[in-house]
C-alpha cells in the first residue's frame, strides 16, 4: 500500500486532447459563498487559489446576495466569461505617493511542467466598471515553489506572460491574455497580476459616474476568469505513469488518498477536499482506460453498522465528485468498509485519524 502524499502525480505523457493543468480554473468551486470584499488576506479561501503577499483578492459568484454577486458587486457589473464566477484584484492604486499596492492571485498546478515541452498559458481579464482608472499591463510569472510575501507592495520577477498595450486605455469587455512559453522544467505555481510599479505602469483617469465605489476611486482593478496552462504538445509513446518521487504508478495497488476531509460525523465533502480530489479527476482523464475503486474507512468509535453505512456513503461521495468533474459513472465503484480494515493498530487519536480514510485502486478495463 502506498500513501499519495498530496495527490501529486507527475505524468510522462498527455492525451491527444489538451488537459488544463489549473484547477478550479475558472473559480466555480468555494468553501463558502462569498459575502463581501475581503480586508484580510487569509480571509480569500478558494480551493486551489491562495494570495502570493498579504493583499486581499475577491472572489465573486453568482451564489452571492451581497456585495460579491455576479453580475453585480462592490466593484461594478460583469457576467463571467464562462461559467458562474470569478476572481478580482487591485492592480494600480495612487492613493499614498510612492506606494504601490498590489494584489495577485496565485495557484498550484496539477502537475509540474516537462522540461522542453510547448505550454500555452492564459487568462482572461477585464476592467471593473466602478473602477477610476485603467492601467495598460499584467502579467502572470512561473516558478518552481509557491512565495507568499510579508507586504502587499509589488512583487517584482520575471514574467513568462506580459501584457502591455499602446496605452492606458480601458479595455471593451473581456480581454485575452496569453502566450506560448516552452519550459525549463519543474515550474508548477502559477501567479497573476501586475508586477511594475506605479512609475512603469500607465495610467489612465475613466470617465465614470461619481459615488459607485469610493474604494476604487484611486484604484485599477481586475476581474479574471478562466485561466489555462495547457500542452501543446501530443502524447509521446511512453505511457507511463509516475508521482513525484519517481516511481511508477499501476493499477491492482491500493493508494490511500491525502487531505480528503469530511464534516464531523458525515460524509459531506469538505471544500478543502477538492484540489486533491482535482488532480484524481486529471489522472483518470489522462487514463481514460483505468477504473477506479473507491473505499471508505472509519476508526473504532461507533457500531460497526453505523461504521458501514457512513464509510460508504464517505466513498461514494468522493466517486459522486469524480463525476459532477466529467468522469464517467461506469469507471468508477465505491463501497464502505467500516472499521473492519484498520491501516494502524490503536485507538489513540493519531492511530484513530490514520485509519479515517478513503483508498482508491485502479483497475485497468479490459478492451
Amino acid at each position: 500500500m502506498r500513501f499519495i502524499t498530496g495527490f501529486c502525480a507527475v505524468l510522462s505523457c498527455l492525451t491527444m486532447q489538451a488537459q488544463n493543468l489549473v484547477p478550479n480554473s475558472s473559480f466555480e468551486e468555494y468553501f463558502s459563498c462569498p459575502e463581501n470584499f475581503n480586508t484580510h488576506h487569509r480571509e480569500f479561501l478558494l480551493p486551489g487559489w491562495r494570495p502570493a503577499n498579504i493583499g486581499t483578492p475577491d472572489h465573486f459568484h453568482s451564489c452571492s446576495w451581497g456585495a460579491c454577486d455576479v453580475p453585480f458587486n462592490w466593484a461594478g457589473q460583469s457576467n463571467p466569461h464562462s461559467g458562474s464566477g470569478y476572481v478580482g484584484i487591485y492592480v494600480w492604486d495612487n492613493r499614498e505617493e510612492g506606494r504601490n499596492y498590489r494584489e495577485y492571485v496565485q495557484t498550484s498546478l496539477l502537475e509540474k511542467l516537462q522540461a522542453g515541452r510547448k505550454y500555452r498559458i492564459s487568462f482572461y481579464y477585464r476592467l471593473a466598471s466602478y473602477a477610476a482608472w485603467s492601467i495598460d499591463r499584467i502579467g502572470a510569472h512561473l516558478s518552481d515553489t509557491a512565495f507568499a510575501l510579508p507586504d502587499d507592495e509589488v512583487i517584482r520577477t520575471s514574467l513568462e506572460l506580459s501584457v502591455v498595450r499602446s496605452d492606458a486605455k480601458p479595455p471593451d469587455g473581456w480581454q485575452l491574455a496569453t502566450v506560448d512559453y516552452t519550459a525549463r522544467g519543474g515550474e508548477q505555481v502559477l501567479t497573476i497580476g501586475n508586477f511594475f510599479d506605479n512609475i512603469t505602469t500607465r495610467s489612465r483617469k475613466v470617465n465614470l459616474k461619481k459615488g459607485k465605489s469610493p474604494m476604487l476611486e484611486h484604484s485599477s482593478y481586475y476581474y479574471i476568469d478562466d485561466v489555462s496552462v495547457e500542452s501543446l504538445e501530443p502524447a509521446p509513446a511512453d505511457s507511463v505513469v509516475r508521482w513525484s518521487d519517481g516511481k511508477e504508478v499501476k493499477p491492482d495497488e491500493v493508494y490511500i488518498l491525502q487531505n480528503i476531509h469530511f464534516a464531523f460525523d458525515s460524509y459531506k465533502l469538505m471544500p478543502n477536499s477538492f484540489p486533491e480530489l482535482d488532480k484524481l479527476v486529471y489522472l483518470l482523464q489522462r487514463r481514460p482506460q483505468w477504473l477506479v475503486e473507491l473505499s471508505g474507512h472509519t476508526d473504532d468509535q461507533g457500531s460497526d453498522a453505523y461504521n458501514l453505512n457512513l464509510s460508504g456513503r464517505r466513498a461514494a461521495a468522493v466517486g459522486e465528485y469524480l463525476i459532477r468533474r466529467g468522469i464517467g459513472r461506469e469507471r468508477i465503484q465505491s463501497a464502505g468498509m467500516g472499521k473492519r480494515k484498520p491501516l494502524v493498530p490503536g485507538t489513540d487519536e493519531q492511530s484513530r485519524q490514520l485509519n479515517r480514510r478513503v483508498e482508491a485502486r485502479f483497475i485497468l478495463q479490459q478492451p
